[in-house]
């Protein structure tokens, strides 16, 4: 039977890796499988390239990664003395975080971001260690900010940021700032095409896994959307393409949807011994 090859494309924090711990430890079995089975993975996250770039090689991958919430794609060197390269959708960081400082101290909107926020900061906002939380604050194109106003000021601030033709995503631990047409879903529409391009005679089956709102638009950029269960915010209601809800949360839930799809697509699920 001719079979697609899946894709996957998948968010880290809550999804992949633990939203407490940031252990991928349970999804272990699953992400030996694929690349057993040459099955690219693409991590679709809000952390930086610094952030990503550890875990990337930690995780044995050699896919591209996307970050800041779809606003920029990274290629890992493809040999010794290669440098990345990246391709980036949307305006600078600092021209960015300009207009959002510009536009609080205007309208007296409370909130503080990532741009205020100490390496200290950081790392009590979210648990990270020293390192980790300097790579956070590493950006590139977006800001990730603590909203300490009204619900009625929240809704004004994202009418007032669309003016400048910025949009507010809501993630797990914070809400992110970005350029309005930079997203994880023209992302992976992005890669999807790069990966056609790659092997023309293959034929793509895009799955992505996710937690958070801010994982809608790669979910419905992709043929199915897996709901991992949100242990930190409101769960993602993509409204196109097949939907599965994995039952259990973080990288427990991951390893085992992956299971069932690679059961399902290639008659080759994991071995768990």
């Amino acid at each position: 039977m001719d079979r697609h090859q899946p894709i996957i494309f998948t968010d880290l924090d809550g999804t992949l890796l633990d939203h407490h711990t940031y252990s991928w430890a349970p999804a272990q079995p699953s992400l030996f499988k694929l690349k057993e089975l040459d099955i690219p993975v693409i991590i679709c996250t809000s952390k930086t390239a610094a952030e990503v770039k550890e875990l990337h090689h930690a995780l044995q991958l050699t896919t591209p990664y996307i970050v800041e919430n779809g606003a920029g794609i990274i290629f890992p060197p493809e040999g010794p003395g290669e440098r990345q390269t990246a391709h980036f959708f949307g305006r600078p960081y600092q021209e960015l975080t300009q207009l959002v400082h510009q536009l609080r101290n205007k309208k007296s909107y409370r909130f503080s971001g990532f741009s205020d926020f100490s390496t200290a900061d950081v790392m009590a906002e979210t648990g990270l260690d020293h390192d980790s939380a300097t790579a956070a604050k590493d950006r590139l194109f977006s800001e990730p900010i603590r909203w300490s106003d009204t619900s009625e000021a929240l809704e004004r601030f994202r009418h007032d940021l669309a003016s400048y033709k910025l949009q507010l995503l809501r993630g797990g631990r914070f809400y992110h700032i970005l350029d309005a047409q930079a997203d994880k879903g023209t992302a992976v529409h992005w890669l999807t095409r790069y990966f056609r391009q790659q092997r023309p005679k293959q034929r793509w089956f895009s799955v992505a896994l996710g937690d958070g709102p801010n994982d809608q638009a790669m979910m419905e950029a992709c043929d199915l959307a897996v709901v991992i269960p949100s242990q930190s915010s409101v769960a993602p209601k993509p409204r196109r393409g097949k939907i599965l809800h994995a039952k259990l949360p973080g990288p427990r839930g991951w390893n085992q949807a992956i299971h069932d799809i690679l059961l399902l697509y290639t008659d080759k699920g994991i071995d768990h011994g």
